[in-house]
C-alpha cells in the first residue's frame, strides 16, 4: 500500500499510535506560569462575574480547582525533559463555550544561567508586569526591554491582541440536532460535543524543487471534566480517564499535517491517522459542562527527533545496492543452471573414469602384493650376500697377494731371467698365432677363474644396487610429476565427492533445514555448500583440502615409490649381469693382451739379450709386464672389490627400510579397494543428485528473475517515487516546528519555546 514505509516507521519507531481512535503521544512541555495564569484568569473571571453577586464563593472555588486539574492533566501529558531554551513563552487564552477568543494573556520567563546584571528581550506585548520579583526594565529605542536582574530569571506577563494561530471551534448536538450551548444546557438525551481545530501558521518552503506552503506541525490537546450525569461516554481521537466517580477526556489532534504532508487517511492502514479533531459522546441527565482547557505546542515531532530516525539516505544507497545484487544474482542463476547442465552432460564420462580408476587401484594392489614378496625374499638373501661380499673381498686379497708375496708372480718373473739363456733358440723365432692364442687363453682362464670363484657375482650385486639407488633416489620427482598428473585430479574429485557424500547422509536432516532456511530467504545453497561449511566450522579445514593433502601424500609417499621401486627391482638384476659379464669380458681382454704383450716382449728382449749378450735387460722386460698387469688388472679390481664390501651394511639397512615399507604399503590396500568400491557405487547416487539439482537451478532462475521483475525493481520505483517525497515534506514539515518558537518576539541569538493553553467557558442551565 502507498507510504507503507511510513506507516511502519510510525508504528515501530515513534510514540504516535492510533488503536481504535486514541492517539497517545508523548508531548514536549515545560508547566512554566500556571499560577501566573491561575491568578490573571481569575482576574478576568472576577470581572466577568462582578455582575453576578448572587455567585457563591464555593462555586468560584469549584472553577478554580477544576481549571488546576485539567492544566496538571495537561500538562502531565507533556512528560519530556526541559529543553535548552533561553526564552519559553506560555500563551494563556479565554474563550466561550464555542471556543470563540475573547482575551490573550502572554507569560514570559527569560532564564540567566550566566547570572548576568541585565537582560535584554525582544517583545510587542503591552501591560508589561514583573510577576515574580521586583526587578524593573527600560525601554530602548530599537522596541526591545532591559531588565535589571541581578543575575536573576525574569518572569513577566503582558497583553497583545494577535490572534492565535489554531482556531477551536465547539459544536454541541442533542440526539443528532445541532444546539447552541445556552439551548443544550438542562436537557438530557444522547450528547455530543465536537471540537474542531484549523491551522492557520504557515511558512513558504522548497519540496522537491518547488515552491510551496506546509503548516506549522501544531499539536492540539484538549482536556474537560464530566461529572457522574454523564454515562457512555466515547472519545474519538481520546481517552476516557475516571476515578469511579468523576471522568476526565483527553483528546489530541494534528490539524493541518495531512494537509502539509498531501496524505489522506487511506493512505494508511486503519491503526495510523491523522486527527483534526476531537469528538465526544454520551448519555446524559440534565447537561451541564464546566471549562474546557486546550494546549497547543509546535515542536512535538521535533521533539521525537523524527528528523534523525526518519533518515533514508542510507535506505537509498541500500535500495539501489539491492537492485544491482538483485540483476547479478539473475545473472549468476542463469550462469548456475548452464553450469549444472555441463555437469550433467559429462557425468557419463566421470562414471567412466570411476569404473576406471577402481580398475587401476585393483591392479596395482596386485602389483603391491607381489612386490612386497620379491622384497620379502630380497630381505631374506640379504644375509647371505652380506657374506658372498666378505669372501669376494678375501680372494681379491689372495689374488693380490700371489702377485706380490715373496714368492709371487713378480719374484718368479724375476727369477725366470736365470733361465733365458735355455730360451735362446726358441725366442729367437717370432711367436706364432697358435703360442698367442695360447698365452692369452691361459690368462683369460686365470681371470675367469678369479670370476668363477665369487668376483662376478659380487660385481653383479654390486651393480645392481647401484642401479637401485639411482633410480630410487628419483622417487621425489615421480611422486611429483602424480601430483600434477589427470591421475591426482581425478582421485581428488572421486575422494572428495565420496566423502562429502558421506558427510551428508551422517547430518541429512540438519542440512536439508539448512539448505530451506536459506531458500525461506532467497539464497540458493547447494549441499556441498552446507556440509563444506558446517566441516570446516568443525575441524577446522575444508573437506576438499583434507583429500587434497591426503592424495598428494599417497601419491608422493606410496604410490612414487612403489613404482621407482618396481622399476629397480625388475631391471637391477639384468644391470648387474651386464656390468658384471662386461667386467670379465674386459679382464679377460686385459689380461690375455698383457699376457701377451709381455710374453713377446720378454721373448724378443731374451732373444736379443740372449743374441747381444743383455739376457739381464730381457729379464727386466719380463717382470715390468707383469708389474703393469698387477698395477692394471689385479689392484684396480681389489679396490673394488674392498669398497663393495664396505658398502654392503648400507645396503642390507636399504633392503630391511625397503621391507618395512613394502609392508605398509600392502597394509592398504583392502582399504583402498573398499574405498574405490564404495566411489564406484555411489556414482549412480551423485549421477541422480546432479539431475535433481540441474532440475531445481532451473526452477530456481526462474524464481529469481520474478523475484526481480516483480519485487526489487518495484520496491526501487516506488522508493524513489512516494516514499522520497514523502520524506522531503516531514522534513520540511520538522523544519517548520522547529522553527516556530515564539508568538509575540524573541531575540535573534536567543533559542525560544511557546506553548498555547486555552480555557473555555462552561455551559450552565
Amino acid at each position: 500500500m502507498k507510504y507503507r514505509e511510513l506507516v511502519n516507521k510510525f508504528k515501530h519507531k515513534y510514540i504516535i499510535r492510533f488503536g481504535a481512535g486514541i492517539l497517545t503521544v508523548a508531548l514536549l512541555g515545560t508547566g512554566i506560569g500556571y499560577s501566573v495564569y491561575a491568578r490573571n484568569a481569575g482576574q478576568q473571571e472576577t470581572l466577568a462575574a462582578e455582575s453576578q453577586e448572587d455567585q457563591e464563593k464555593e462555586e468560584q472555588d469549584k472553577e478554580e480547582k477544576e481549571q488546576e486539574i485539567l492544566t496538571q492533566a495537561l500538562e502531565s501529558q507533556t512528560g519530556q525533559e526541559e529543553g535548552n531554551f533561553g526564552k519559553e513563552e506560555t500563551v494563556y487564552a479565554v474563550a466561550d463555550a464555542s471556543g470563540k477568543t475573547q482575551s490573550v494573556i502572554v507569560s514570559e520567563w527569560l532564564k540567566n544561567p550566566d547570572k548576568r546584571e541585565e537582560l535584554t528581550d525582544a517583545t510587542d506585548l503591552s501591560e508589561i508586569e514583573n510577576v515574580k520579583g521586583d526587578e524593573e526594565y527600560k525601554k530602548n529605542s530599537d522596541g526591545t526591554i532591559t531588565w535589571l536582574a541581578g543575575g536573576k530569571d525574569i518572569y513577566y506577563q503582558g497583553t497583545t491582541k494577535k490572534e492565535l494561530p489554531v482556531d477551536m471551534k465547539i459544536t454541541y448536538q442533542l440526539d443528532g440536532k445541532t444546539m447552541t450551548p445556552e439551548e443544550l444546557a438542562g436537557k438530557s438525551g444522547k450528547v455530543t460535543i465536537r471540537m474542531d481545530y484549523v491551522n492557520k501558521e504557515k511558512v513558504k518552503t522548497t519540496i522537491n524543487g518547488k515552491q510551496e506552503e506546509v503548516s506549522v506541525p501544531f499539536t492540539a490537546v484538549s482536556g474537560m471534566i464530566l461529572s457522574e450525569d454523564f454515562t457512555n461516554i466515547k472519545v474519538t481521537n481520546g481517552k476516557v480517564i475516571s476515578d469511579g466517580k468523576n471522568q476526565m477526556v483527553i483528546g489530541v489532534a494534528v490539524p493541518g499535517l495531512k494537509e502539509s504532508l498531501q496524505v489522506k487517511n487511506e493512505d494508511f492502514d486503519t491503526e495510523l491517522e491523522l486527527p483534526e479533531y476531537v469528538e465526544v459522546t454520551a448519555d446524559v441527565e440534565n447537561f451541564s459542562l464546566d471549562m474546557t482547557m486546550t494546549m497547543y505546542l509546535s515542536d512535538i515531532l521535533s521533539g521525537l527527533q523524527l528528523d534523525e530516525d526518519l533518515d533514508l539516505s542510507d535506505l537509498a544507497d541500500s535500495i539501489d545496492t539491492l537492485t544491482d545484487a538483485s540483476s547479478k544474482l539473475v545473472d549468476g542463476s542463469g550462469e548456475l543452471s548452464d553450469g549444472l547442465d555441463t555437469l550433467k552432460k559429462n557425468m557419463g564420462e566421470y562414471a567412466s573414469g570411476v569404473d576406471t580408476l577402481k580398475q587401476g587401484v585393483d591392479h596395482y594392489t596386485a602389483g603391491a602384493s607381489q612386490v612386497n614378496d620379491g622384497i620379502a625374499a630380497l630381505k631374506e638373501g640379504s644375509n647371505a650376500l652380506v657374506a658372498g661380499a666378505d669372501s669376494l673381498a678375501d680372494g681379491m686379497g689372495k689374488v693380490s697377494g700371489s702377485f706380490t708375496s715373496e714368492n709371487g708372480l713378480i719374484a718368479g718373473a724375476q727369477a725366470l731371467e736365470s733361465g733365458v739363456k735355455q730360451l735362446e733358440d726358441t725366442l729367437n723365432a717370432a711367436m706364432s698365432e697358435e703360442e698367442k692364442e695360447a698365452v692369452r687363453n691361459q690368462a683369460g682362464a686365470a681371470v675367469e677363474e678369479t670370476f668363477q670363484q665369487g668376483t662376478h657375482e659380487a660385481i653383479a650385486q654390486q651393480a645392481a644396487s647401484e642401479f637401485e639407488t639411482a633410480i630410487t633416489a628419483g622417487g621425489e620427482a615421480v611422486g611429483q610429476q602424480l601430483c600434477e598428473s589427470e591421475l591426482y585430479t581425478t582421485m581428488v574429485e572421486a575422494i572428495y565427492q565420496q566423502k562429502v557424500f558421506e558427510a551428508y547422509q551422517a547430518q541429512k536432516e540438519a542440512v536439508d533445514t539448512a539448505i530451506a532456511g536459506y531458500a525461506a530467504m532467497g539464497q540458493s545453497v547447494t549441499i556441498t555448500d552446507v556440509v563444506e561449511a558446517s566441516y570446516q566450522q568443525q575441524a577446522g579445514h575444508s573437506i576438499r583440502s583434507e583429500v587434497e593433502a591426503a592424495v598428494a601424500a599417497t601419491l608422493k609417499d606410496t604410490v612414487a615409490p612403489q613404482i621407482v621401486q618396481g622399476i629397480a627391482a625388475s631391471g637391477k638384476g639384468a644391470m648387474g649381469e651386464n656390468v658384471a659379464a662386461a667386467c670379465e669380458s674386459a679382464a679377460k681382454e686385459a689380461a690375455g693382451a698383457a699376457a701377451v704383450s709381455g710374453a713377446e716382449g720378454a721373448k724378443s728382449q731374451i732373444a736379443e739379450g740372449v743374441k747381444n749378450g743383455g739376457l739381464v735387460q730381457g729379464a727386466s722386460a719380463l717382470s715390468a709386464g707383469v708389474d703393469q698387469l698387477y698395477k692394471e688388472g689385479i689392484s684396480p679390481l681389489k679396490q673394488g672389490m674392498d669398497s663393495m664390501k664396505e658398502q654392503m651394511p648400507q645396503l642390507t639397512a636399504g633392503i630391511d627400510a625397503l621391507a618395512e615399507g613394502s609392508s605398509q604399503l600392502v597394509a592398504n590396500n583392502a582399504a583402498l579397494m573398499s574405498g574405490a568400491s564404495k566411489l564406484a557405487d555411489a556414482t549412480g547416487q551423485i549421477s541422480s543428485g546432479v539431475d535433481k539439482l540441474k532440475d531445481g537451478s532451473s526452477r530456481l532462475s526462474d524464481g529469481i528473475l520474478e523475484f526481480d521483475e516483480e519485487g526489487i525493481q518495484k520496491l526501487s520505483e516506488i522508493y524513489h517515487g512516494d516514499v522520497e517525497l514523502l520524506m522531503d515534506r516531514v522534513d520540511a514539515v520538522l523544519d517548520a516546528g522547529k522553527g516556530y518558537q515564539t508568538f509575540t518576539k524573541k531575540n535573534e541569538d536567543v533559542d525560544g519555546s511557546v506553548k498555547f493553553i486555552v480555557r473555555t467557558e462552561g455551559v450552565k442551565e
